[in-house]
């Protein structure tokens, strides 16, 4: 076919080039013709069978990904597994084979049910969890119905790049980055859990293609391309020109040299630190190879969701000692576990929340279940043995959460044997009120991290997530500009670090007047490192500083913009 480029979003960061492999719909798949009704004594012993096999099968899965991808990525699939012995999705197929229904319909129906129900839930938590609902059902089906799973490579061993509408987690976990160069997808969500799994796995990933996947082609040549944060594209057929700089590409993410990673030292004449966020062992180690300075994000909720309990202590501290082993003696900042409103995880027994996204989360889930924030904090200070700690509160609001924060870390510290050389307690600014005290907090914190994700959200009151309103919430917002301004000023009075860990640290449009602000340290995706670091050295302080001034005192987002393009982006 000629030259096709389609546009989407990025769901996990890299460049791949392979020959395309189309996947048929699993919508499709997951139907079957209707077989004559069996006895329903049998089929329920078939069904129970089946849910067996899956839930032992998604047990396998989880211990095979964990070694792989890390603890967190592995607790996708001891939630499935849980799923198959759900009694709200094994009862309702059981009522349905005594109905008349066969098993695989029956479970299928049951499942796509239970998916539906979470699915209408204004919430990402819950739009994962019913993917993974659909991908139980689909999985109990395939083995009611004796079919094998299909193998998603080229038999050749020649790199594929997948096509589908969209895939199961679980399918994705088994894939191979050796011999699948990148996946690219008609729907999906950055935020769902097929993105978590290729990233945790680094196979590059581009969704939201929309229907022109439909006119691929297996067998031809393409471009998975998620190195741009703000856009992904698929190129079908693309040019020699294309390919070759794809390929750089690839050869520049898998360099694993001493010299390559090395911290990046050379930023110009800009001095600031790239540092990187990460949420397994995979990516930290991914971000060491990088050459970032350090970890100035670890998304430690990851390792909480997904199942049916907290984690240990135990297996908490054995998780983050990984992570700290991963970057030697470069810096890492473990954010507290960020859960609760908008982000429930399986375990949470209150009830729900009438505006969860001003609810019961971050810090205040921290200080409403003690028992919770003391067991990670002492897994935090115990896995750092005599090294340093750098423990970072989210969804800070008041001075007094810190305070009260601190006096419990203080406490657990005092139980500690040996002790850690330093303890640091951070907070992360994404709640407007936390950058209008930022003065306050500078008293009682040791760092701040900016996270304009949030901060975005809450200054404009316009969810990030919903497209319709994506030309609001950007951080070029002068409301935004102005609050970061604000913070950074009140740690430098109190000679505080500052970093911002958002996406807006990866914004090409946003470095040169964050570099402009003073802000100490920029957070990324450990495959954005080096990108942000070459742009970084092509700025001269300068020029930022100038160009800082100037966008603060605009009053528009269209003439934040205009200033940016009028100081050609505070370069040489």
């Amino acid at each position: 076919m000629t030259r096709t480029v389609l546009a989407g979003r990025v769901g996990s960061p890299g460049v791949g080039v392979g020959r395309l492999l189309v996947v048929p719909s699993v919508e499709a798949s997951a139907t079957a013709p209707r077989r004559e009704t069996r006895d329903p004594g049998a089929e329920r012993a078939r069904l129970q069978v089946a849910l067996d096999v899956a839930a032992e099968d998604l047990e396998a899965l989880a211990r095979q990904i964990a070694a792989r991808a890390g603890e967190d990525i592995g607790a996708i699939f001891e939630a499935q597994a849980l799923f198959a012995r759900d009694p709200g999705i094994v009862d309702p197929a059981m009522v349905s084979i005594d109905a008349g229904a066969a098993a695989d319909e029956a479970i299928l129906s049951s499942a796509d049910a239970q998916a539906g129900t979470l699915a209408s839930v204004d919430d990402e938590y819950f739009r994962a969890r019913a993917a993974d609902v659909r991908d139980v059902g689909r999985r109990v089906a395939g083995i009611l119905r004796g079919e094998p799973r299909s193998d998603l490579w080229h038999v050749d061993g020649r790199p594929a790049v997948i096509v589908a509408d969209d895939l199961d987690p679980s399918d994705v976990a088994t894939l191979r980055p050796e011999l699948v160069a990148g996946i690219a997808l008609a729907g999906g969500a950055p935020t769902g859990h097929v993105s978590i799994v290729a990233r945790g796995l680094g196979i590059p990933l581009v969704l939201g293609l929309g229907p022109g996947t439909s006119g691929a082609s297996s067998g031809v040549e393409a471009i998975v391309d998620g190195r741009d944060p703000r856009s992904g594209r698929l190129v079908i057929d693309p040019s020699d020109d294309e390919l070759a700089d794809a390929r750089s590409g690839v050869q520049a993410d898998t360099a694993t040299t001493a010299a390559d990673t090395d911290p990046i030292a050379d930023t110009g004449d800009v001095a600031i630190a790239i540092s990187a966020n990460v949420g397994s062992v995979l990516e930290a180690e991914a971000a060491f190879r990088a050459g970032a300075a350090g970890i100035g994000l670890v998304r430690t909720e990851l390792l909480f969701l997904g199942r049916p309990a907290p984690p240990s202590v135990a297996e908490q501290r054995n998780l983050y000692a990984r992570i700290r082993e991963a970057m030697g003696q470069r810096p890492v900042v473990f954010r507290t576990l960020d859960v609760g409103g908008d982000k429930p995880a399986t375990w949470q027994s209150d009830r729900p929340e009438a505006n969860p996204a001003l609810g019961v989360r971050g810090v205040r889930l921290g200080l409403a279940r003690p028992v919770l924030l003391d067991d990670q904090l002492r897994a935090l200070v115990e896995s750092a043995g005599t090294g340093e700690v750098r423990i970072m509160l989210p969804m800070v609001a008041t001075v007094e959460e810190v305070v009260a924060v601190r006096a419990t870390l203080d406490a657990i510290v005092a139980t500690i044997d040996p002790l850690p050389a330093a303890v640091r307690l951070g907070v992360m600014i994404e709640v407007p009120s936390a950058a209008l005290v930022a003065d306050g907090l500078a008293e009682v914190a040791d760092f701040f991290s900016i996270g304009t994700n949030d901060l975005v959200q809450y200054t404009l009151a316009a969810d990030r997530t919903n497209p319709a309103l994506a030309e609001l919430a950007t951080p070029l917002q002068p409301a935004v500009l102005r609050l970061i301004a604000g913070v950074v000023a009140a740690a430098r009075a109190r000679g505080r670090h500052v970093a911002v860990c958002g996406e807006a640290a990866a914004d090409p449009d946003m470095i040169p007047v964050l570099v402009g602000l003073g802000v100490d340290e920029l957070s990324v995706a450990p495959s954005s490192v080096r990108t942000v670091a070459a742009q970084i050295a092509g700025l001269r302080v300068a020029l930022c500083d100038a160009l800082a001034r100037d966008v603060l005192t605009a009053t528009t987002v269209d003439d934040v913009r205009r200033r940016l393009a009028s100081h050609d982006q505070a370069g040489p």
